[in-house]
């Protein structure tokens, strides 16, 4: 599985130019990551943290 060098780019370009637009939409998930740290257990929350990034990345590079 590999990621598309142009969306990358693309990516990259986006959170260069506009970085409080990246903080704001991924702002949920910071809240959600410090809530579980905060109100279950810090382990919880990496482990939470881990399936989150590996579900991610499995949808930006799965095969259409």
């Amino acid at each position: 599985m590999a990621t598309d060098p142009a969306k990358s780019k693309a990516v990259v370009q986006v959170v260069r130019q506009h970085p409080g637009m990246s903080l704001v939409a991924i702002s949920p998930a910071i809240v959600v990551f410090a809530l579980a740290w905060w109100l279950v257990n810090p382990f919880v929350a990496i482990l939470l943290a881990i399936v989150v990034l590996g579900g991610g990345y499995y949808l930006l590079t799965r095969a259409k």
